[in-house]
């Protein structure tokens, strides 16, 4: 899965107007400047945070790691799924006090 183009323009266009735009909309006032700069920054942080989280997505780093308790638990209370340990799942991989209770 790529970058689609339309999210990145759409998104980049709303905050180009929020940073380039909108500073020069701002009313006369004493805190005309800070709340400009204010926009400018703000655009800026929320637009690269936004690129980040969305390139983030199309090649994660690290997939999610599970331990072996907390896939049954899923199971059994997800899915209401029943099951011996010694018959469905590897033991050898497993710390003692994980093997040596059964989940019924």
């Amino acid at each position: 899965m790529g970058a689609a183009a339309v999210p990145v323009a759409v998104v980049t266009i709303f905050f180009a107007v929020i940073g380039g735009v909108l500073p020069f909309v701002i009313a006369k006032g004493p805190n005309k400047g800070v709340i400009q700069v204010v926009l400018v920054i703000t655009a800026a942080s929320c637009w690269l945070f936004w690129l980040c989280c969305y390139m983030h997505q199309m090649n994660p780093l690290i997939g999610p790691q599970l331990h072996t308790t907390s896939v049954w638990a899923v199971m059994k209370l997800w899915d209401g799924t029943e099951f011996n340990v010694t018959e469905d799942i590897d033991t050898t991989t497993m710390s003692p006090e994980i093997t040596s209770t059964s989940v019924h």
